[in-house]
C-alpha cells in the first residue's frame, strides 16, 4: 500500500509547504500532488528561491513534489526550461524532488492510472494587467531618471497560456483517451456544485466544460481539483452506468476565506492502489 498526498493551491507560499511535507511524513505518503498553483514563478527571484527550498525540504522529508499548472503558474515557461528534462514516467524535473506534470500527462503508481490537466481562467485578469501597466511606466519613470533598469513587466502577473484551449483539449485526448483511475485537473468540471464557489461566473464557464469533457472521456473514479480554495466532496455523472467523485481542495491559510476553513482542507490521503469500489460510489453532493 503506498499514499499519495493530494494538496491544494500552495501560491508559493513556503510555510504552507513545509507544513505539507510534514504531513506527508506524518501519513506514510511518499510523493505529494500539488494540483495547481504550486507557486511556478521562476521569471523571478523569489520564485526560483522557493522551488529551491521546497526541494531541500522534499529531500529531507524523503518525499518527491509533483504538481500540475494552476492559472498563477508560469507554465510555459516551466516547457521552456525543462522540457527535455523529463524523468522516466514523464515529469519534467524542475529540481531533483520538484517535477511538473504537463497538460495531458498520464502515468501509472502502484497499478493506479493518473491523468493530469492543467490550467483555469483568472478572475482577476483585469487587475493583474493593470498592475503591469503601471510596473512599465514605473519602468520607464526611472529610466527617465537616469536609470538602466529594464524589468520585465509583461507576463509577470498574468500568463497569456492560463487556460486550456478547445483545440488542447481534444487534442490531448485524441492522442489517449482511454479511462483513468484518478483525475488530477486545476479547475473544476461544469456539473459539480460547491455549496461555495468563487468562480460561478460566466467567463469561468468555458474552462469548466473543458475539464467536463475530460471527465467524461476518461470517467475517472475519483477527480481532485484546486481554484475554489473550498474543501468539498460531490458525486457527479461521467458518461452511462458511471459515476466520479470528485474532491475539491482548500488552498494555503492566506488564500482561503471561508468561515469554516482549516489548514486540513486543503490536502487530503490517497491510499495506492485505488480500491475497487471507488468507481461503484453512491452519489454525494457537496
Amino acid at each position: 500500500m503506498g499514499n499519495v498526498l493530494i494538496v491544494g493551491d500552495v501560491h508559493g507560499n513556503t510555510e504552507h509547504a513545509l507544513t505539507v511535507l510534514r504531513v506527508a511524513v506524518r501519513e506514510g505518503c511518499s510523493k505529494v500532488f500539488a494540483v495547481g498553483d504550486f507557486g511556478a514563478w521562476e521569471h523571478m527571484a523569489s520564485g526560483r528561491r522557493y522551488f529551491d527550498v521546497v526541494n531541500r525540504a522534499a529531500k529531507r522529508a524523503g518525499v518527491t513534489v509533483y504538481f500540475l499548472d494552476g492559472n498563477h503558474d508560469k507554465s510555459s515557461l516551466l516547457v521552456e526550461k525543462y522540457g527535455d528534462q523529463r524523468d522516466e514516467e514523464g515529469f519534467l524535473v524542475c529540481r531533483k524532488f520538484v517535477r511538473y506534470a504537463p497538460r495531458g500527462h498520464r502515468w501509472t503508481w502502484e497499478g493506479t492510472t493518473f491523468a493530469a490537466f492543467g490550467g483555469a481562467r483568472s478572475t482577476d485578469k483585469g487587475w493583474r494587467l493593470a498592475r503591469e501597466a503601471r510596473k512599465e511606466e514605473q519602468a520607464v519613470e526611472r529610466r527617465g531618471y537616469g536609470s538602466n533598469r529594464r524589468p520585465l513587466t509583461a507576463g509577470t502577473l498574468w500568463f497569456p497560456e492560463e487556460e486550456m484551449t478547445d483545440d488542447e483539449v481534444e487534442s490531448l485526448l485524441a492522442e489517449h483517451d482511454s479511462p483513468v483511475d484518478v483525475l488530477l485537473t486545476h479547475d473544476k468540471p461544469r456539473a459539480s456544485q460547491p455549496k461555495f464557489n468563487r468562480k460561478n461566473k460566466p467567463e469561468c464557464f468555458p474552462n469548466q466544460d473543458r475539464v467536463q469533457r475530460v471527465v467524461e472521456r476518461l470517467r475517472p473514479a475519483v477527480h481532485f481539483h484546486g481554484h475554489l480554495h473550498y474543501r468539498y466532496t460531490e458525486t457527479i455523472p461521467a458518461g452511462p452506468d458511471h459515476w466520479t467523485r470528485v474532491e475539491g481542495l482548500a488552498a494555503d491559510p492566506d488564500a482561503s476565506h471561508h468561515p469554516a476553513y482549516t489548514p486540513e482542507h486543503s490536502w487530503s490521503v490517497l491510499q495506492l492502489p485505488l480500491a475497487a469500489t471507488e468507481s461503484s460510489a453512491e452519489p454525494v453532493a457537496g
